[in-house]
């Protein structure tokens, strides 16, 4: 199972999941367009990269812009010569309930979380049906255990995955295949604080009674799921919702 060689293109790669999935597919030997907002981020992490067996090449890109998705899929094209596969992981949540949350809160939402995906895979599928290659969409373990207060956000992801069903049916005649993985609790910059404080706040074993595994989850490990679904060992799986979890979904009690 490997991905060198493999031409890939990673929304909303400034930070947390983005970053971690461009860091290991480029440290195995694939060369990568990293998109998002914040092109100083994206610039030091190809610098970070500079030495790994696969390419970064940083691209600044809205991809709730359709301009900006059929941009990002040119740079793929010609700074890699096409795309072999799509990882859709930009996206935004605002949390309030129905009463409060505000109408342009929820259209940004799925603006972020669902017309991205619609935008930026409409984009690169011609490369796609050219490269016989697959998309990874990220959705999110709130769909199957709605959180109080955060119903916009479940209702996008949601819509992610049953537009990643939809998209496997629709392209698997052409060789494309269309996944999702559901992170569960996963450190990452939320509420002001850092990756590594969000993790030292996790491991005083604040979830575990939410889930299977008494283990903190890390970006890594959606990263492996994601290189998987992209060598050779995903060649078989399309229209797949694979939760990498710790068994948040099992739904356990709240109380250890």
């Amino acid at each position: 199972m490997t991905v060198e060689g493999r031409r890939v293109v990673v929304t909303g790669a400034t930070a947390g999941l983005g970053a971690h999935t461009v860091r290991l597919l480029a440290g195995r030997g694939a060369d990568v367009v990293a998109a998002g907002r914040r092109l100083e981020r994206l610039e030091a992490l190809a610098s970070d990269l500079a030495g790994a067996p696969g390419r970064v090449v940083p691209c600044r890109a809205d991809v709730t812009s359709e301009a900006d998705a059929e941009r990002l899929v040119a740079t793929a094209v010609e700074a890699l010569g096409g795309i072999d596969v799509l990882v859709n992981n930009a996206g935004s949540e605002v949390q309030g309930g129905l009463d409060v949350l505000a109408v342009a809160d929820l259209e940004g939402m799925l603006r972020s979380n669902v017309v991205s995906v619609f935008l930026v895979t409409r984009a690169a599928l011609p490369e796609l049906r050219r490269s016989g290659g697959m998309v990874v969409n990220l959705g999110s373990t709130v769909v199957a255990r709605p959180p109080h207060g955060r119903f916009g956000y479940v209702a996008s992801k949601a819509a992610v995955e049953a537009m990643t069903r939809a998209l496997a049916a629709d392209l698997g005649r052409d060789g494309i295949r269309v996944n999702c993985i559901r992170p569960g609790i996963v450190p990452s910059e939320l509420r002001g604080s850092t990756e590594d404080e969000e993790r030292a706040r996790f491991e005083t074993g604040l979830h575990f009674g939410r889930q299977a595994l008494s283990a903190v989850g890390q970006g890594i490990d959606i990263a492996e799921a994601v290189a998987w679904l992209a060598g050779d060992g995903g060649r078989w799986v399309t229209g797949a919702v694979i939760d990498v979890d710790g068994g948040l979904t099992l739904g356990l009690s709240d109380a250890p």
